[in-house]
């Protein structure tokens, strides 16, 4: 049981979902796993209640509550049965999934979202991103298309294009010190290059008053 424990305790720290959304997920979950318990239980009872009447058939082959039961009407009544618990397997599934569905919708439905800047130059996907941790301070980008790109933050104007890989760019990283980047590509090679950047002035922002 403390395996189980600390599996979900690793799981929630490396998970990537807000606290609130990720409670709510448990809190769900949780819901639903008492439903299937009961249904469980249900099932396991009507289970036992099928074996007693067959063994009671077997054994007397008599008329149980003032009726003659055959083996098809018992068959037919245990088939009636499971049909009743497989419908309210789907119902609980249904009304479970739906309340999971409806609790993002809330969710998201708060969360305020805007687009601040785009930076459009790869002709592929984007495998990974990174920021220098040196002055003039730039956004690099690994790209499917074989480059990696250095981009101007504020502006959005790509910088450098680095395009010294005969495969896929995976990575890319900065030195903390230096204008070096380190980039790793699915050409199985891995190239440092330097570069020299200058940061494009900002455009004054027209007065309008």
């Amino acid at each position: 049981m403390s395996s189980d424990s600390e599996w979900d305790q690793s799981a929630c720290s490396d998970s990537k979902l807000p606290s609130s959304v990720r409670s709510t997920l448990l809190e769900l979950f949780g819901q639903i796993e008492r439903e299937f318990e009961n249904l469980y239980i249900e099932n396991l009872e009507l289970r036992r209640e099928i074996d007693t009447l067959n063994e009671r058939l077997a054994a007397e082959g008599q008329a149980i509550d003032g009726a003659e039961l055959s083996k098809g009407q018992l068959k037919t009544k245990a088939s009636h049965s499971t049909s009743q618990l497989s419908q309210k397997l789907k119902t609980t599934y249904k009304a479970s999934t739906s309340k999971i569905v409806s609790s993002f919708k809330t969710t998201t439905s708060r969360a305020a979202c805007q687009l601040v800047k785009e930076y459009i130059g790869h002709r592929d996907g984007i495998w990974d991103v990174s920021v220098a941790k040196t002055q003039p301070v730039v956004l690099g980008t690994a790209s499917a298309d074989h480059t990696a790109l250095l981009w101007s933050i504020e502006t959005g104007k790509c910088l450098v294009k680095y395009a010294g890989h005969v495969g896929s760019v995976n990575s890319i990283k900065f030195h903390p010190s230096e204008q070096l980047a380190l980039t790793a590509s699915g050409d199985q090679t891995a190239h440092i290059w330097r570069y020299a950047v200058q940061l494009p002035t900002p455009q004054p922002v027209a007065d309008t008053s």
